[in-house]
Parts: C-alpha cells; structure tokens; sequence
C-alpha cells in the first residue's frame, strides 16, 4: 500500500466520512485486515458478513447479527476474521469518497498489504443474465483507459487497468461444476444510471438514437466490454495509486442489447445477487490467510 506521506505530519484524529474517532480502541477494531470486499448497499454488505462467517469461521448464523463498526448512514463496515464487508454507496463519487476514507483508516491501524474487491450488479454488453463478469480493465463512458478528474481547475487523468494476477486467482479458485458462467473482460463505469448509459427509460429521454446505440454496443462488444456499471474506474484509479490490487466481480441483470428494462423476477434477481458473492467466497476458501 502506497499512501499520502503528508498523513505523517497531520495528526489526524477524526474521520469525518466515517464518523470515527481515531482512538485506540477504534483502531484495534481495524488491525491484521488483509481483505476489503465492497458492495453498493449497506444490507447486501451486512448479508455478505454473515455468509463469510458461516463459510470461513463455521459460525451458526442463526445466532449472529454482524456489527456496523461505523456510526455514519452514508456507509456500513463489519468485520469477518481479517476480510471487512463494506457498502459504498452508488457511482465513482462516492466510491471514491470511501475508499480514500477507508484506506486511511487501514493505514492508521498498521495495514499493509490488502485487497480490495468490489461485488455488485450491472447491465450486460453481449452476455446473458445472470452471467458473472470478472474486470481486468475499466474504462469511461467515452471509452478512456482513465479516470477522470480534477485538482481544483487542472485536469488528472489515473489509468484504469485492474490487478490481472488477482483475475487470474480468482477465476482459478472457483469449483469446475459452478452453475452459472463466469466471463472475464472488460467495464465501462457510467457517470449516472439513466442518461450516461444512454438508457430510454428514464424520467429524461436519451438524445442519441437506437441505430447509433446499437452500432455502440457493438463496438464495445468488440473491445471486450461486458457490462456497464458505476464504480469501477474510481476502483481501480485509487488503487493504481495505492498499489492496492483490486477488481470487480460483478453478475448482470439484463443484456443491454435486448434493451433497459429488468425482466428477472424478484426471486431471480437475488439469486443473481447472490452469485458475485459466491464466486467471492470461494476465492476467500482457497486464501491461507483468510479467517
């Protein structure tokens, strides 16, 4: 983990984000933390908690409730043995906002070698609902390699290439007789849900027409892009800069080919659900060090 050496000099006591004094007893809670898996909602981190409690501690989850370790609604942390389950919000803003905050908090508490991996939903480029897409690279909505964004009025572009060598650890780690399919390509992190994915169903129409659409898609589909999502590109610019490795396994809802609107019932989208979290559990199985 590489981090802002100006921290050194401030003597910071308080995360204003997370709402968390920097006491002793507050970063005791937060030592030997070697994985961070993040997911959009504060209730989808709480349910990831407890299945990792019952997968890697053997723990009888009728009887445990995780713990919010923060006291702030724009975010939720629990804590599994050394593997945190954090919610982050929607969009790179937020994302951003988080790991910037959370990332100093691992660092006050002495950790220095950590993964991040982002779990989450998205629309599908070409491939079927329900099929779990793993990043290698993130790209912009224009399809810029980099993030995007500003000092003040000077523009910082950050590359936006994901941790291949932990790609290639987690595709390995997953049983032969999964029932679903895994893809591993290529993101693009929209700036909003409706227009910036140019969808036709929100309160605004999209000004681009379906032709110019669908010749999009088809060249995105082409440069191996798989889904469209939120996040991604702030994930990996961060941790370009933090030398964190990290990605993002994310299931699709819907094939954008075949147009906007989610047509799972509600029974199949939490078992789509339910899928980025397995192919994440099983990679914490074959981890040594994950307990």
């Amino acid at each position: 983990m590489r981090i802002n050496p100006n921290l050194a000099n401030i003597n910071e006591k308080y995360l204003y984000l997370l709402q968390l004094d920097l006491t002793e007893e507050n970063l005791e809670k937060f030592k030997n933390v070697r994985y961070v898996i993040m997911q959009g909602s504060s209730k989808r981190a709480a349910v990831l908690a407890k299945k990792l409690a019952k997968d890697l501690l053997n723990m009888d989850t009728r009887f445990f409730e995780p713990v919010n370790l923060v006291d702030t609604s724009n975010f939720a942390v629990y804590r599994i043995g050394n593997v945190l389950s954090v919610s982050h919000g929607m969009g790179n803003v937020t994302i951003d906002a988080l790991l910037h905050s959370l990332t100093k908090l691992l660092h006050y508490a002495g950790n220095n070698e950590v993964e991040y991996i982002r779990v989450g939903t998205s629309g599908g480029i070409g491939v079927e609902p329900g099929t779990v897409v793993i990043t290698k690279n993130a790209y912009m909505p224009d399809l810029s390699p980099y993030y995007t964004t500003y000092e003040l009025d000077k523009r910082i572009d950050i590359p936006t290439a994901l941790n291949h060598s932990l790609v290639n650890r987690i595709v390995a780690a997953q049983p032969a007789d999964l029932p679903f399919n895994i893809v591993v390509g290529n993101s693009i992190a929209a700036d909003d849900f409706y227009l910036g994915q140019c969808r036709y169903d929100g309160a605004m129409n999209s000004r681009q027409s379906h032709e110019w659409r669908a010749k999009f898609f088809d060249k995105i589909h082409r440069l191996d892009i798989c889904n469209f999502e939120m996040e991604s590109s702030a994930l990996a610019a961060f941790c370009n800069l933090a030398q964190i490795p990290a990605t993002m396994i994310a299931v699709t809802l819907l094939n954008r080919f075949n147009g906007d609107q989610v047509t799972a019932t509600p029974e199949q989208l939490a078992e789509y659900s339910d899928r980025s979290q397995s192919v994440v559990i099983n990679y914490m199985r074959t981890r040594g060090d994950a307990v």
